[in-house]
């Protein structure tokens, strides 16, 4: 069955939480503007590292004038001395248009540079640009290889993705078990949206390896317990409905639709439950 996952680009930034403001006495004002001018003398002097935090200081503004062309500049510096966290920082200055004219392009390209010095976070979102066919050609077999990589390099999100391409048959051949291999990568992280798909790939299955409502029922309700997103009440809905619990399955069900009143799928899982329910009466 179809994922209720959309895949998107991972934020590799670093702002600042949003209010973040602590009054700062002038000492400690005076060592952090040293501490800053030494950082940009290092960076002046070719420390990619250097470069790529003075990078983050304008992006956030800490400290100083928020300022993306200025962001720019040094995390552009980092890339062209092939630093692989100043190219991925440089594609999604690209990609969202901060300081520089949106481009795909121009943003698949750093990313690219980026992802084949073997930095996961880059081959996890160059995946998803073959995904979506932004600024290189849609190709699931590329998106699929791209996120074998990063999946390797253990990032949840990539092993995530990857259970999800082999659910569904993305760019790979459906395959439930592989499928719920890479998922039980991500869960062992502590992923609540892996919980969440393994949990209705075990549910709903029809592979005998793969399907066991009840281990369904223990990991949903850890990721109910974990999240707020009323898909995991319908996941949880649909695993005690497989397990033979079409009570709680109803009341779980009506817990998802309070929070989603006019999604149709949990409306139609709804109508699944109370038919099995009224059938046995």
């Amino acid at each position: 069955m179809t994922r209720r996952i959309e895949l998107a680009i991972v934020a590799v930034l670093f702002f600042l939480p949003a209010g973040f403001v602590r009054a700062q006495s002038s000492p400690e004002m005076t060592a952090k503007q040293r501490a800053r001018s030494d950082l940009r003398q290092t960076a002046l002097a070719g420390d990619v590292n250097a470069q790529v935090q003075m990078g983050v200081i304008y992006l956030t503004g800490d400290g100083v004038a928020k300022d993306d062309a200025e962001a720019m500049k040094w995390f552009r510096m980092a890339a062209d001395q092939d630093s692989a966290l100043g190219q991925r920082y440089l594609a999604e200055m690209y990609f969202k248009g901060r300081g520089v004219e949106a481009d795909n392009m121009e943003a698949a390209r750093w990313l690219r540079l980026s992802a084949e010095q073997g930095d996961a976070q880059s081959e996890y979102n160059l995946a998803v640009l073959y995904t979506q066919g932004l600024g290189v050609p849609r190709s699931g077999k590329d998106a699929v290889s791209w996120m074998h990589k990063a999946a390797d390099l253990n990032l949840a999100a990539a092993q995530l993705a990857l259970g999800v391409f082999y659910e569904n048959g993305d760019g790979v051949q459906a395959d439930e078990i592989e499928a719920a291999k890479w998922y039980r990568k991500a869960v062992d992280q502590e992923s609540v949206p892996a919980m969440n798909s393994l949990a209705l790939l075990m549910a709903n299955s029809r592979n005998t390896v793969v399907r066991n409502p009840e281990a369904a029922v223990a990991l949903a309700q850890k990721a109910v317990a974990s999240g707020s997103n009323p898909d995991y009440l319908d996941t949880l809905a649909a695993a005690y409905f497989a397990n033979g619990q079409t009570d709680l399955a109803i009341e779980t069900e009506e817990k998802a639709l309070a929070k989603n009143p006019e999604d149709d799928t949990y409306k139609k899982s709804m109508e699944r439950y109370l038919s099995a329910k009224h059938s046995n009466h």
